[in-house]
C-alpha cells in the first residue's frame, strides 16, 4: 500500500507540475485564503494541489478547511456574515442561486479560465446570464458490483429493474448478502432513492410538488424502495459511509449503490478488488436508467474576499489540463476541463451515458428550502427505511415540500 501511495503520489506531482497556461499577474502582498469544502474524500488531494500552486505563488497561502456537515456550517457562516474565501458550491440549487442573486458571491462570468471547461456543464451555474462559480468535476452514481462474485454464479449484469431483483434474488438464494447499504447515516440515504426521484420527476414539477399519499409515481417508488430493503442485512443499519466502504472493499456484499467521490477510499481500502459499476436500473425500460449526478467539486469566490485576484488565481490553475487530469484521477470522478483524458476504466458505462445525454440532476438542487430541505427529506427517508410506512412516508414529505414552497413564495413577496 506504501508504495502504492508513493506511485500514485509520483504520478499527481508530475501530472500537476506541467503544462504552463496563461496566467494572471500575481499580487506581491503576502495573502492567506480560506478554502472550505465538504469532501474529507478530496483533502490529501487538495493538499497536494494547495503545494504545488503555493510553489508557483509563494505568496499566496490556502487553507484548506473540512467540518462535518459542512453544507448547514457554510449557510450558518453566510448569513452571519463570516464567508470564506473559496467555498464549494452546486450550481441550480437554491442555496446557490439565492447567495449569486443577494451578491454574496464573485462574479466569474468574464474570466478567461470558465473557457477551459466544457459548456454544457459550467452552463448550470447561469444566473440570470451570469456564472458565479466553476464547476471541475462530475459526479454519477452507479451501482458497484463485485465482478469475481457475478462470475462465480454466471450473473450478467443488469439493465432493467427486473433483472436486478433477480440477480438480487439468485445472490440471496446463493448465500450471498446482495446489497451494501449505509443505512446509520441519514444524509446517505439520498445517494439511493433519489436515483429513482430524479427519474420519475422532470426539474418542473419542483415548482409545487404536491399530493404525494395519491400520487402513483411516489407510491410506485415507494414499493420499489421496499423491495430493495428486503435484499438487505439489519446490520446495514449500524453501518455508516465508511463501514459500507469497507464492507463492499472487503467483499462482504455484492452490490453497493455509491458515487464515483467513494472509488478512491474503496480501491485504497483493497487495491486488489476486481470491481465494475452499472447504471441503477430504476426501470424496466433502460432507456429511462439515465444515470443521477451532478457537479461534484465546483467552487464560488466569495464577493467580500480581500483578495479576489490571488482566488480567481487558484481557479486558473485548478483548470489547468494537468491539474484537472491528477483531481480527476484521484477522486474518481468525470473532469469537466476539456482535453482531459478518460481515467477509469469502471467508469465507461456511466461515462457513455453522460456523454449521450442519458443523465438527470440531482432534484434536491431543484427544492425549495435547499440544504435545509435536503436534510429533512433524509432524515424522513431514513425513518421510511426503518418503519417503511408509506403513508407517514409521504406526508411528511409533502408538508415539507409545502412548508419550503410557502417560505420561498413569501420571501419572494417580501422583496
Amino acid at each position: 500500500m506504501k508504495r502504492a501511495w508513493i506511485l500514485a503520489s509520483a504520478f499527481l506531482v508530475a501530472a500537476c507540475s506541467t503544462g504552463q497556461p496563461e496566467k494572471l499577474q500575481p499580487a506581491t502582498q503576502p495573502v492567506t485564503l480560506e478554502f472550505f469544502t465538504v469532501k474529507e474524500e478530496t483533502r490529501p488531494i487538495f493538499n497536494h494541489l494547495i503545494e504545488e500552486f503555493e510553489a508557483e505563488h509563494p505568496h499566496i497561502h490556502i487553507e484548506q478547511v473540512i467540518v462535518p456537515n459542512g453544507m448547514s456550517v457554510l449557510k450558518t457562516r453566510i448569513a452571519r456574515g463570516d464567508v470564506p474565501d473559496l467555498f464549494i458550491t452546486y450550481p441550480l440549487e437554491q442555496d446557490y442561486i439565492i447567495r449569486a442573486q443577494k451578491g454574496y458571491m464573485l462574479n466569474l462570468t468574464n474570466e478567461m479560465f470558465l473557457d477551459r471547461i466544457q459548456p454544457t456543464i459550467q452552463e448550470r451555474y447561469s444566473v440570470n446570464g451570469q456564472m458565479y462559480g466553476a464547476a471541475f468535476t462530475q459526479n454519477a452514481v452507479g451501482v458497484l458490483y463485485n465482478k469475481k462474485v457475478f462470475e462465480e454464479l454466471n450473473l450478467s449484469v443488469p439493465t432493467t429493474w427486473s433483472e436486478w431483483i433477480a440477480v438480487m434474488e439468485k445472490l440471496k438464494q446463493a448465500g450471498k448478502q446482495p446489497l451494501v447499504m449505509a443505512n446509520k447515516e441519514a444524509n446517505q440515504t439520498s445517494i439511493l432513492t433519489l436515483n429513482f426521484v430524479a427519474n420519475a420527476f422532470p426539474p418542473s414539477y419542483w415548482k409545487n410538488p404536491d399530493q404525494l399519499e395519491t400520487d402513483a409515481a411516489w407510491k410506485n417508488l415507494t414499493q420499489k424502495l421496499k423491495t430493495i430493503l428486503s435484499y438487505t442485512d439489519q446490520k446495514t443499519f449500524n453501518m455508516g459511509y465508511a463501514e459500507a466502504n469497507e464492507a463492499f472493499a472487503f467483499e462482504e456484499g455484492t452490490m453497493y449503490v455509491m458515487g464515483t467521490w467513494a472509488l478512491p477510499k474503496i480501491e485504497k481500502l483493497n487495491p486488489a478488488l476486481d470491481y465494475g459499476i452499472f447504471p441503477v436500473p430504476v426501470s424496466n425500460n433502460p432507456e429511462e436508467n439515465r444515470v443521477l449526478g451532478g457537479v461534484d467539486i465546483g467552487i464560488g469566490i466569495s464577493s467580500e474576499t480581500n483578495y479576489p485576484e490571488a482566488a480567481k488565481m487558484f481557479l486558473a490553475f485548478l483548470t489547468e489540463e494537468p491539474n484537472a487530469q491528477g483531481l480527476s484521477l484521484y477522486e474518481g470522478s468525470v473532469s469537466t476541463v476539456m482535453g482531459v483524458q478518460k481515467t477509469k476504466e469502471q467508469l465507461a458505462p456511466l461515462e457513455e451515458k453522460v456523454q449521450s445525454g442519458e443523465t438527470v440532476n440531482w432534484p434536491n438542487h431543484y427544492w425549495a428550502g435547499g440544504t435545509a430541505a435536503e436534510s429533512e427529506y433524509r432524515q424522513y427517508t431514513l425513518q421510511f427505511f426503518y418503519d417503511q410506512d408509506e403513508q407517514v412516508y409521504l406526508r411528511n414529505l409533502e408538508r415539507m415540500f409545502n412548508k419550503y414552497r410557502d417560505i420561498s413564495r413569501s420571501k419572494q413577496v417580501n422583496e
